[in-house]
């Protein structure tokens, strides 16, 4: 598809979006699932049964599976199985659904249900479908809203026309219509661009800065520190992480690290657009968040005070939503340095298109690159660098 192509469908999209939310479109899906086994007796396998059962109320959930199994016999008032117990006679194993509540990436859930299918399990709920469940559950009510808003796409076509625009390569291009497709029909079983990227190290972007001073927004356990200085030489990391279990991870990582880091600077503090004390969801895994109805009150800072005079940056921000705030707290440093960016756009689906439109307007030279990392709704990130 040619990129005029490409943007006239995204106008068709955006004045036809499906009409259902995603949840009557998955309640239509299950209700023929008479057996229902969800594979992972975790998280994800939480999660799905926590808003299957809010909004899908209607289905039946027989069992878990899980390897697992043994030490952990029962979850949510369910038994666990091992996939290959005898108990699971093969009448049931070839007319049950199989949901696979993991996050993995998408070549791994293939091997995973051809492990199962080998045991004879025949059917599985599509794996796109369970990560949507994954990404709507870690938000907060007002991005909920903002997902449910059928209307989103028709009043803002033009902003997202315009962001569409900026692309810079065919790459980027592609992985922004698929992203609207998926959100505009929940069709979330069309392929992706793939190529081998890791996360904000390895992307085929052309940055400036080449990695030497780089803060970490969102650091979570150091994951992207890790891969950071197997590939680069990084003379300054400043990593902000306010979730306690987190940044208690984060620092033995670190420590393990240092003799591959320059400088290491760790501040168990928030980024936002305000110098304040805040409410924030600690879970001590992936989605910790500022949240106004969170468990735990944590210090938010602005980059613009805290960074006072670095440059030649190279800026990542995952903070599960509040990416616009955090960049608004930044844009002193964006404006007068340019740093090189890397900014998630999937938490709220209209920061795809508002956030690179509000950086074109801070900064003019900015090119535009987006890349997806895992599949469907999960891991879109803007990357930002100047020629």
């Amino acid at each position: 598809m040619t990129k005029d192509e490409m943007r006239a469908e995204i106008r068709r999209l955006a004045l036809k979006a499906e009409k259902k939310t995603f949840f009557e479109v998955m309640a239509e899906q299950l209700k023929d699932c008479p057996n229902l086994a969800v594979y992972g007796a975790g998280h994800m396998g939480r999660l799905f049964v926590n808003e299957a059962r809010l909004h899908c109320p209607g289905i039946k959930i027989n069992c878990f599976l899980d390897r697992n199994a043994d030490e952990k016999p029962e979850f949510l008032g369910f038994p666990v199985y091992k996939p290959d117990d005898a108990s699971l006679k093969m009448d049931f194993r070839e007319k049950a659904t199989i949901v696979l509540a993991l996050y993995l990436r998408e070549h791994e859930y293939d091997y995973l249900a051809g492990d199962l299918r080998k045991l004879g399990y025949k059917r599985f709920i599509d794996t796109f479908y369970l990560q949507f469940f994954y990404f709507y559950s870690a938000l907060d009510q007002s991005k909920q809203s903002e997902l449910e808003d059928r209307g989103l796409f028709a009043r803002e076509i033009e902003d997202i026309l315009k962001a569409f625009d900026l692309m810079a390569d065919e790459h980027s291009q592609e992985v922004f219509f698929n992203a609207i497709y998926f959100h505009s029909v929940f069709d979330y079983r069309r392929s992706l661009p793939q190529q081998n990227m890791e996360d904000y190290v390895d992307v085929n972007v052309p940055f400036r800065n080449k990695y030497r001073s780089f803060v970490d927004c969102g650091a979570y356990t150091g994951d992207t520190l890790e891969q950071l200085v197997t590939r680069h030489k990084v003379d300054f990391y400043f990593g902000f992480e306010p979730d306690r279990q987190n940044y208690a991870k984060l620092e033995r990582r670190a420590d393990a690290l240092s003799e591959k880091i320059g400088q290491a600077v760790l501040l168990p503090l928030g980024v936002c657009n305000v110098n304040r004390f805040s409410r924030f969801a600690s879970l001590g895994e992936m989605g910790s968040r500022l949240d106004d109805e969170g468990d735990e009150i944590v210090q938010t800072v602005r980059l613009d005070d805290v960074l006072k005079g670095y440059h030649d940056l190279t800026i990542k921000m995952d903070v599960e939503g509040a990416e616009i705030k955090a960049l608004e707290g930044a844009k002193g440093i964006i404006t007068e340095t340019k740093p090189d960016l890397a900014i998630c756009v999937y938490h709220r689906i209209s920061d795809l298109w508002r956030i690179p439109n509000i950086l074109k307007e801070w900064v003019p030279e900015y090119l535009f690159y987006l890349r997806s990392h895992k599949i469907a709704v999960d891991d879109k990130i803007l990357y930002t660098t100047m020629n």
